[in-house]
């Protein structure tokens, strides 16, 4: 592996170490809100799955791919 390819590595490893660790550091108040929002997501995707195992019609956000 060439030197160039090691430095891109080493710093797309740093990204990766930093933003995991930019989560961590958060206040436990802005953690908070992260969860609520994923909570609704998982909401919302467990409703369209039981729409789509029932056979009804799930509210299409994209017109072009229901059509």
């Amino acid at each position: 592996m060439d030197r160039t390819s090691k430095i891109i590595f080493a710093l797309i490893t740093a990204g990766l170490w930093f933003n995991a660790a930019a989560n961590l550091l958060r206040p436990a108040y802005a953690q908070q809100d992260t969860l609520h929002d994923i909570s609704v997501s998982v909401r919302s995707i467990a409703q369209d799955l039981q729409f789509l195992v029932a056979g009804d019609v799930v509210a299409c956000k994209n017109p072009r791919l229901c059509q």
